[in-house]
């Protein structure tokens, strides 16, 4: 049975991505990496890049 885009884990989202990053994308994932790990763990790196250029208050929300 089919469960949504959305669950306790997890969310699906559809995005476009350009070709040409699409094929940086894999030219450098790791062996044996999925596309959507690749993409988790870079969105985790610039979520934590952002925080840190942001003044602590508001890094708060």
């Amino acid at each position: 049975m089919a469960t949504g885009a959305k669950n306790a884990k997890s969310q699906m989202t559809t995005v476009r991505i350009p070709h040409d990053v699409m094929e940086d994308i894999e030219k450098f994932k790791e062996d044996g990496e999925s596309t959507a790990g690749f993409l988790v763990t870079a969105a985790k790196g610039e979520i934590k890049r952002r925080q840190r250029k942001k003044p602590k208050e508001e890094a708060k929300d």
